[in-house]
């Protein structure tokens, strides 16, 4: 078995992965130069290569399609499927965090002390970090209004290992080392001419780091720690991604 099969496989198993949220990262990382839409068989092309199975494909295809995400045109003996309107604009919203190479939240994050036993509203819009009952770790950015709350600022060079575990739990911490392995691998042995190893290869890289860009855990993490695994494993899969060309219709066809 090569090489590039075999990172295609660990890539693919470092934990179970939906199908339709793997044609979701799929759709939104299409060449901007080449047409947003590929047929079934070209979707199928490249999640079969995955070791998707055709059944699952068309199941994400149908369930995506009913939740509004994408559309489907019949063109010929084809269906073409592109992002719907809907589609385009969540992809849209979240571009910059899956994309970025710099640090989100470059002015860092404070801790919010509430007076209340235990915090149940939401301080801001999804991006506070419930640490204890009333301990949260916000974006040093975010106007906190309640003078129930205190800010207070830390010295992030002298963070406790336990404080860590507190933001990103110890599994996503396995999956950013074990993607830092892979990724390594990648640059030391990946050999391949085949574009539809290279669409395979980009796209797991994506997807997993995909579902950590969207974590505001994970930028805390990063932020806090600018050595550890998160930041890591940020830094060389957004270098893969540049090293690695944009997904195209011609890399999902199987010549």
């Amino acid at each position: 078995m090569s090489t590039v099969r075999t990172l295609i496989e660990d890539l693919a198993n470092i934990e179970k992965i939906k199908t339709w949220s793997l044609i979701v990262t799929m759709f939104g990382d299409l060449d901007e130069c080449h047409p947003q839409s590929l047929s079934g068989k070209e979707i199928g092309a490249i999640l079969g290569h995955i070791g998707i199975k055709p059944e699952a494909v068309r199941v994400a295809l149908h369930r995506l399609k009913k939740d509004g995400w994408i559309h489907a045109t019949k063109s010929g003996r084809e269906v073409e499927y592109g992002l719907s309107q809907n589609g385009l604009q969540e992809t849209a919203a979240v571009y910059d965090d899956v994309y970025r190479r710099t640090v989100k939240y470059s002015n860092g994050w404070k801790l919010l002390i509430d007076s209340k036993d235990e915090v149940n509203e939401p301080i801001g819009s999804r991006v506070e970090i419930k640490l204890f009952k009333n301990i949260i770790l916000a974006p040093h950015s975010l106007a906190v209004e309640d003078r129930l709350k205190m800010g207070i600022d830390f010295d992030r060079s002298n963070v406790p290992s336990w404080f860590a575990d507190r933001i990103v739990p110890s599994n996503i911490i396995d999956i950013a080392d074990r993607l830092n392995t892979m990724a390594r691998f990648f640059d030391i042995e990946f050999k391949s001419e085949s574009p539809l190893d290279n669409a395979a290869i980009r796209l797991l890289f994506l997807h997993h780091w995909r579902k950590m860009a969207l974590r505001e855990n994970t930028w805390a993490h990063i932020w806090l720690f600018e050595l550890g695994p998160m930041a890591q494993c940020h830094a060389q899969i957004t270098e893969l991604l540049e090293r690695i060309p944009r997904l195209r219709p011609t890399q999902f066809r199987l010549i």
